[in-house]
C-alpha cells in the first residue's frame, strides 16, 4: 500500500474495530492491536477525524427497518443460449462489451455522503429494501469511510453483490449440507449480526455526485480506486470474444472462491445503454447469460404430498437415486397437478430432472413411458391426506380456479403446524428450530401459534422434550428458558406483526403495511381487521386489495379464535398509533362455571368451534389446551391413549363424550 492506501485501511479497520467492540459481542482484535491502529494513524495525521469518535459509527438499532433506495436497483434481462446472446449482441449494434461474473448472492448498495457510509439496503423490490447497515459495516470488503483519488470525500451510491465465499460457507458449515446462497442471505439480514463479518463485497457499480463516467471500464476503475473489490469483470471487442469468455467462465466455474450462476454482458459506451432505454424496468444495453441448469435422467419410482401452513398441497416425486452438480438427488418438485398433466408423467416413467438455479431439483420432461399396465397415474387428491377434509382449487386475482390444490378445513393439523413455523419465523423467535417444533406439537399438542403463550404454565415438561428420538435427547432447561423468554418479548406485538404473521393467504407483513397506507384511520384497530370491512368491494379496491377483499376477511374469521386465545393468554396487540389494545377475553374466565376442552373427530361431525356458543351461553369456556385447571376433556372415545388423554388423567380431568357434553349443556 501507498501513504494514501494505508490511511484509508486504517481508517475502515478501527471503524469496523469500534463497531465489533460496541455491538458485535466479542471484539475483532486485542486493545494492544487497537492501540497499535490508532498510535499510526495518529502519526500520520493527528487530526483525523476517526481518532475523534467515540462509540460505534452505526447504531444497533440500524437493521431490518424498511429502507427506500435513493436510485432504483433494476433486474436484467437473461438469456440463455448462445443463440439468443447472438441476437441480443447483433441487435444492439455488435458493441464494445464490458463482461463480469453473476455472483450468486444478494444484491445491495451503499450511500455515502461526505465521504462516510451512511446507510446500506438490500436491494428488496428494488424501490424499497431493508436497512441492514449494522451489518454491512462488518463486510469485508466494504469500507466505512472513502475518498476519491484526488483526496476529496467521495459522495454517491456504490452498488454491490454481498457473497459468502466457499471458504467462509465451510467455516459456517463443515458439512455443506446447505447452499452459500441462502446461508448468506440470511446471514446478511440478522438482527444479531452473527457471522455478517464473514461475508465479502464485491462492487459492480457506482453513481458520483460530482461525476458522469463515460463507459463501464471507466466506472470500474473508479470502484478500485476508491477502494472496493471488483466483482472481476474484462473487457470484450466482438461477439467470439464474449461467446469465449462465457465458455471459460462455464470451464472454470468451479474453481472460483464463490458460488456464480452465469455471467453479465454490458454495452461499454454508458451513452449508447442510455439511448436504447428500459424494458418492464430492465436496461436493454444489459443481459445476464445464465448458466444451463446441469441435469440427468433416472426413474420416477413414487410420490408423495406435501403440505404447508397456507393449506397447499404439492406432489413431490421420489426418485431413482441420480448424482447431479455433485449431489445425489432422490427427490424432485412437480410443482401442482397441471404441471403433472403438462409433462404427462406418471410414476415408472423415465423422466430428466435439473437442478433449478442449480439449486431444487425440478423434473422438466418425460424421457420415456414406462410400458403400459406399469405405469401408475400421479393422481390429484380428492381428500386432504393429513386430515380427510375436502380439497379445491384455489382462486386466483380474477376468481377462477387456479393451479394450486388446497386443503379447504381450516382444523387441518398440517395447516396449524404450517401457521406455527410461519408465525415463529416471522416474529423471529429463536431457538425452535423444526425438531422442536415437531416435538411441540407431538409431545405437548401446540395446536396453534397461541399455544406458544400458554407454555410458561408447564416449564417442566417443555424441558422435558425428546427433540432427537434416536438419540433420546431432551430439550433441557436452559433452552427451554431461552424458548420462553424469546416468546415472552413477543407479547406485545404491533397490528402488523399480528396480521401479517398468522398465515393467512396473501397477507403478510407488507401487505398489511400497504392497506394500512392505503386506508389511514380505518385499519388501525384489530377490531377494524375484524368487522368484515373487507367484505365490502369499495372498501377493498380502497384497500389495495379489490379481488381479494372476501377470501382475506375469509382467513381473518378463520383463525378469529387463535387471536382471541392469544389475548387471554396475554398478547397484547398494539393500534396503528402504538396503543396498547387489550381486549375483554381473559375477563370471561372470572364467572365461568369451568373450562371445556375438545379433541379428536366427534362422533356428530361438529367440529370444536360448534361448540363455542353453547358453551359460552352455559357458563362454560371454550380452551385448546389440557392444564391442571382443566374441567373436561371432551373425546370421542373416553378410552383413548392420545396425548391430551393421557395428560388429563394425569391431571385428575373428568374425560366425556359428546353425549355427555350435551347432557352437561341441557343441565
Amino acid at each position: 500500500m501507498d501513504d494514501a492506501q494505508r490511511r484509508t485501511w486504517l481508517r475502515n479497520t478501527i471503524l469496523k474495530a469500534k463497531q465489533a467492540y460496541y455491538f458485535g459481542g466479542q471484539p475483532i482484535m486485542t486493545d494492544a492491536e487497537y492501540d497499535a491502529l490508532e498510535d499510526e494513524l495518529r502519526a500520520i495525521d493527528p487530526d483525523d477525524d476517526v481518532l475523534a469518535l467515540v462509540g460505534a459509527p452505526v447504531s444497533a438499532d440500524a437493521i431490518l427497518t424498511k429502507a427506500r433506495h435513493r436510485m432504483p436497483m433494476g433486474s436484467q434481462s437473461k438469456v440463455n443460449t448462445q443463440e439468443e446472446f447472438e441476437t441480443w449482441f447483433t441487435k444492439n449494434g455488435s458493441p464494445v462489451i464490458q463482461a463480469s461474473l453473476k455472483g450468486d448472492g444478494a444484491s445491495a448498495a451503499a450511500y455515502y455522503a461526505d465521504g462516510r457510509l451512511e446507510q446500506a439496503i438490500s436491494r428488496g423490490d428494488g424501490i424499497e429494501g431493508e436497512d441492514i447497515t449494522a451489518n454491512a459495516v462488518k463486510f469485508h470488503g466494504l469500507p466505512v469511510l472513502v475518498r476519491r483519488p484526488d483526496g476529496t470525500p467521495f459522495s454517491g451510491a456504490v452498488r454491490f453483490e454481498v457473497i459468502l465465499t466457499v471458504a467462509n460457507w465451510a467455516l459456517i458449515d463443515p458439512t455443506l449440507a446447505k447452499n452459500p446462497r441462502n446461508l448468506g442471505n440470511g446471514i446478511m439480514g440478522r438482527k444479531n449480526g452473527k457471522d455478517a463479518h464473514l461475508l465479502t463485497v464485491y462492487a459492480f457499480d457506482v453513481d458520483d455526485a460530482d461525476r458522469v463516467f463515460t463507459t463501464e471500464t471507466e466506472k470500474a476503475e473508479f470502484l478500485k480506486a476508491l477502494g472496493f473489490t471488483l466483482m472481476p469483470s474484462e473487457r470484450c471487442p466482438d461477439l467470439e470474444s464474449c461467446v469465449s469468455y462465457y465458455r471459460r467462465i462455464t470451464a472454470e466455474r468451479s474453481d472460483l472462491p464463490f458460488w456464480i450462476d452465469g455471467v453479465v454482458l454490458k454495452i461499454d459506451d454508458l451513452e449508447a445503454q442510455a439511448k436504447l432505454g428500459m424494458t418492464s424496468n430492465r436496461p436493454k444495453g444489459q443481459t445476464a447469460w445464465k448458466f444451463v441448469s446441469e441435469g440427468g435422467e433416472t426413474t420416477l419410482l413414487d410420490y408423495e404430498i406435501g403440505g404447508g401452513h397456507t393449506g397447499v398441497l404439492v406432489p413431490t416425486a421420489k426418485l431413482a437415486p441420480v448424482e447431479i452438480g455433485g449431489t445425489t438427488v432422490q427427490n424432485a418438485l412437480l410443482n401442482n397437478w397441471e404441471e403433472v398433466e403438462r409433462l404427462g408423467v406418471a410414476v415408472g416413467d423415465t423422466v430428466y430432472v435439473i437442478k433449478a438455479n442449480d439449486i431444487i431439483p425440478k423434473v422438466i420432461r418425460v424421457v420415456q413411458r414406462a410400458p403400459e399396465g406399469t405405469r401408475r397415474a400421479i393422481e390429484e387428491p380428492t381428500q386432504c391426506p393429513f386430515c380427510e377434509g375436502d380439497v379445491g382449487r384455489r382462486t386466483n386475482t380474477g376468481g377462477e380456479a387456479g393451479v394450486a390444490t388446497v386443503c379447504l378445513n381450516p382444523e387441518c393439523p398440517k395447516k396449524s403446524s404450517g401457521k406455527i413455523a410461519r408465525w415463529i419465523k416471522g416474529l423471529d423467535i429463536q431457538g425452535i428450530g423444526d425438531s422442536v417444533l415437531e416435538a411441540l406439537i407431538e409431545q405437548m399438542d401446540l395446536e396453534n401459534p397461541a399455544g406458544l403463550y400458554t407454555l410458561n404454565e408447564d416449564r417442566d415438561a417443555l424441558a422435558s422434550l425428546i427433540i432427537n428420538q434416536e438419540r433420546e435427547i431432551r430439550l433441557g432447561m436452559k433452552r427451554a428458558t431461552t424458548i420462553l423468554d424469546a416468546i415472552d418479548k413477543t407479547r406485545t406485538l404491533s397490528l402488523v406483526q399480528l396480521m401479517g404473521s398468522l398465515g393467512i393467504h396473501g397477507l403478510g407483513t407488507r401487505r398489511v403495511e400497504l392497506m394500512l397506507t392505503s386506508v389511514p384511520g380505518e385499519l388501525d384497530t384489530l377490531a377494524d381487521w375484524r368487522g368484515d370491512k373487507l367484505r365490502d368491494p369499495q372498501f377493498a379496491a380502497r384497500a389495495g386489495v379489490p379481488s381479494m377483499g372476501d377470501r382475506l376477511q375469509d382467513g381473518i374469521d378463520q383463525v378469529a379464535d387463535v387471536i382471541d386465545a392469544m389475548l387471554e393468554h396475554g398478547v397484547t396487540v398494539q393500534d396503528a398509533d402504538g396503543h396498547a389494545l387489550v381486549e375483554a377475553a381473559a375477563t370471561a374466565a372470572a364467572d365461568s362455571k369451568g373450562s371445556v376442552a375438545i379433541t379428536g373427530k366427534l362422533p356428530s361431525g361438529k367440529k370444536k368451534n360448534d361448540y363455542k356458543q353453547p358453551l359460552e351461553d352455559a357458563g362454560f369456556e371454550l380452551v385448546d389446551k389440557v392444564t391442571r385447571e382443566l374441567t373436561y376433556l371432551v373425546l370421542a372415545d373416553p378410552d383413548s391413549t392420545s396425548g391430551k388423554a393421557k395428560k388429563a388423567r394425569g391431571y385428575n380431568v373428568k374425560l366425556i363424550t359428546e353425549d355427555e357434553l350435551l347432557a352437561l349443556l341441557e343441565d
